[in-house]
């Protein structure tokens, strides 16, 4: 579940997170799309909306970093980056924004369908001075009808020949059943 609340009359406003925990790895993943991780003295909870990403349409990425300590994090410099097969397709890893408040929320709209990783690289200036590190994974999918009518010309352009048999049948069939019409007229 996620809500904003306002901090002051600036119209400020924080995100928060609230999921269940699957037992025994620490990560929350849920239908919803909310995913968390546990990276050092932090837990980076990931909210992506939509929750199941399209090919072609704009995904929110609505992230929210706390200390696993009970600290108020005010600022904290973060670095996000997408990989697919290996390969970045958004932003460089030295590439670190400041994190106000703990919570970051960023858009991307992926090209490709398949499977992206998402790295969440926190410079950790409050407890360790290293570099802390988070992985989700992301399934990108084409829109269901999109993939119905991809399905559909794969399968008329793979197996053609079974058109071209049935018309022929059908051919046949409409043939016979004219040429035993005329059959019957000429007899009465």
């Amino acid at each position: 579940m996620f809500y904003f609340s306002f901090v002051d009359s600036d119209q400020a406003a924080l995100a928060h997170f609230f999921g269940g925990t699957n037992e025994g790895d620490g990560d929350t993943s849920s239908l919803s799309g909310a995913q968390n991780q546990t990276a050092g003295n932090f837990v980076i909870d990931l909210l992506l909306n939509p929750s199941k990403p399209l090919v072609g349409k704009d995904t929110a990425f609505l992230m929210q970093v706390k200390s696993t300590q009970g600290d108020e994090i005010i600022e904290l410099p973060v670095a996000f980056y997408i990989l697919k097969d290996g390969n970045p397709v958004f932003s460089n890893p030295a590439n670190y924004i400041m994190v106000r408040q703990g919570h970051y929320d960023f858009n991307y709209t992926f090209s490709e369908p398949g499977k992206y990783l998402l790295f969440v690289d926190i410079k950790d200036i409050f407890y360790t001075l290293d570099i802390q590190s988070a992985t989700f994974e992301i399934d990108v999918q084409v829109p269901v009808l999109e993939r119905i009518n991809d399905s559909v010309i794969s399968f008329m352009i793979n197996y053609y020949y079974i058109f071209v048999i049935l018309a022929a049948l059908v051919g046949v069939s409409y043939a016979i059943k004219v040429k035993r019409r005329n059959g019957v007229k000429q007899t009465t």
